[in-house]
């Protein structure tokens, strides 16, 4: 893998954009209006952004939110904070007001950015609070910003910025309410040169008598990507960044459509996709799927909760490609197991990435456990969070004295070292003396081809100690 350059990320995506020059080479295309943005204008729309962010005031380590849906806008003001080396602080676009009002509430954004569809709530923030102190606005022809006049014409260079904050992003955590990761300047680069390290050319392989093509390009000019995780959540933001810093093309979407995400994949020949276990369910089971050609596609790649040996195994017949899994979460900064290249196992999720370490323990006894010996997954890298912002003691709890943080997942590895998700510790149900893994049973009721979602919860019993009760989304008609 490449070794993490010295540069801050403002460097790093300035002296990138800078060197595309006067091309037109496209970035960016919203599928939901058709509007689209070069290199070229990204560029100079994050170079005047900041100059006017400068102009407002802001300055290293100060805070600037966004609150948005996906759109082309959305990545200009991260690109002039990472310049600035401000923080950068996107929250979920669907909070209501309480939920924004935690959301910000310690760290105290001077300036917001977002649109029309949030503005209400945004603007009640700011009446109700006395920490921003500009709200601007994507909606009003934010791009045509010609009128702000002057463009940063150079940004401060700095090699001893790994530990300073870059970000903030909302989690839940690994228990309770949402809180406020804090990642660093170094946690994003290194994230970042892990989510390139994915996406190589890797050999064509056997996978349970089916020769699958395992072609995993790197993402080029000639390369087209989904953007249709939310860039709130640190998967999308860091599919998103990685994608610019590739000089890919990336289409937006706003929500999840399916007709959108169907017509994506067969006009830009999409070959890999970054998807979660909702969207894998919609390409298994629905019959819309089987009308658009997607024979470009020969890479899956599945995140952000355990795939189904199901659902995992009808993806692999239908797309004839390998469906990778990876394992991470907002604080170990998303990719921190996958499958790279090598056989792929039903339901499992890989191995560690280069640079991550990882220990399962005994979630009682605290110690380390041997292979297929389930207990709770503990991450140690140079991508682990700082802490949990204004939260010392969920940091404390998260975090052990050793560096390792407790991710509050059930795992285990096998004598190849491949990993394995079972569930969440907190979402056990005890019956009688058994765990019984919620996981499992919805993996099992979603196999069922009435049933398109499940959700299994433990509910108290006399006799049992608990008992599962499931709810399920059946399909449409």
């Amino acid at each position: 893998m490449e070794s993490i350059v010295e540069q801050n990320l403002g460097e790093i995506f300035y002296e990138n954009l800078k060197a595309i020059g006067d091309t037109e080479m496209i970035a960016m295309i919203n599928k939901d209006n058709n509007e689209k943005i070069s290199y070229r204008e990204l560029f100079v729309a994050s170079l005047k952004t900041a100059c006017k962010l400068k102009d407002l005031g802001i300055k290293e380590g100060d805070v600037v939110g966004i609150v948005s849906d996906n759109r082309l806008e959305y990545i200009v003001p991260v690109l002039a904070c990472f310049y600035l080396r401000a923080i950068i602080h996107p929250t979920n676009s669907s909070y209501h007001l309480t939920e924004l009002k935690h959301a910000y509430s310690k760290s105290k954004p001077k300036i917001i950015f977002t649109s029309n569809d949030e503005i209400g709530n945004v603007v009640q923030l700011q009446n109700e609070t006395d920490y921003i102190k500009e709200i601007i606005n994507f909606d009003d022809n934010y791009l045509d910003i010609v009128e702000w006049g002057a463009i940063l014409e150079s940004i401060e260079k700095s090699s001893d910025c790994d530990k300073k904050t870059a970000a903030i992003v909302s989690s839940s955590g690994t228990t309770g309410h949402p809180k406020s990761v804090v990642l660093t300047q170094g946690n994003l680069k290194f994230t970042m040169s892990n989510f390139k390290y994915l996406f190589v050319t890797l050999e064509f392989v056997i996978i349970n008598a089916f020769r699958f093509r395992y072609l995993i390009l790197s993402y080029s000019s000639e390369s087209t990507g989904i953007g249709i995780l939310p860039f709130y959540h640190m998967f999308g933001l860091m599919q998103t960044i990685t994608i610019l810093n590739c000089r890919a093309k990336i289409v937006i979407l706003s929500k999840f459509e399916p007709v959108s995400f169907c017509e994506i994949i067969e006009k830009y020949n999409v070959h890999l996709l970054l998807i979660v276990p909702t969207i894998a369910d919609f390409l298994a089971k629905h019959p819309i799927v089987d009308k658009y050609n997607f024979k470009s596609v020969n890479d899956i790649v599945c995140a952000g909760a355990a795939l189904g040996y199901e659902i995992q195994t009808i993806l692999e017949k239908k797309f004839n490609c390998a469906v990778r899994q990876g394992y991470g979460m907002t604080e170990t900064g998303v990719a921190t197991v996958c499958v790279l290249g090598k056989k792929c196992k039903l339901g499992s999720c890989g191995t560690p990435v280069p640079g991550v370490e990882i220990e399962v323990i005994d979630a009682q006894t605290k110690n380390t456990l041997g292979p297929n010996e389930p207990g709770e997954i503990c991450v140690k890298s140079v991508q682990v969070m700082k802490e949990y912002l204004g939260n010392p003691e969920a940091t404390r709890a998260t975090i052990d004295e050793r560096g390792f943080l407790h991710t509050g997942d059930i795992g285990y590895f096998d004598e190849d070292g491949d990993f394995f998700i079972v569930d969440r510790l907190k979402d056990l149900i005890k019956y009688k003396s058994f765990q019984v893994s919620p996981a499992e049973l919805e993996d099992v009721l979603k196999s069922h081809n009435e049933i398109t979602d499940a959700g299994v919860i433990g509910v108290p019993d006399g006799r049992a100690g608990e008992l599962p009760m499931a709810f399920v989304v059946k399909v449409k008609n």
